[in-house]
């Protein structure tokens, strides 16, 4: 059990870093806007950019991004 919680805290420490990559923060604020999730995510919903937000704050964080990516929602 506790290599299982290694492994995702990983995935998620990994996902973090490759989503700093992906998305770009063009504002400066340390989140992800609705508008810069859609620019590095045209293909996603709209709905889906609301269920990744999941502290429901309209925006995007890195640890949100990484979850999101480690579960398959975004591509990475």
């Amino acid at each position: 059990m506790r290599l299982f919680g290694i492994t995702i805290a990983c995935a998620v420490l990994a996902g973090a870093v490759w989503a700093q990559t992906m998305v770009e923060d063009t504002d400066g604020d340390g989140v992800y806007s609705m508008d810069e999730m859609r620019a590095a995510y045209p293909d996603v919903s709209d709905d889906v950019l609301v269920q990744i937000d999941v502290n429901e704050d309209g925006a995007i964080d890195d640890d949100e991004l990484a979850a999101a990516i480690a579960v398959g929602v975004l591509d990475s």
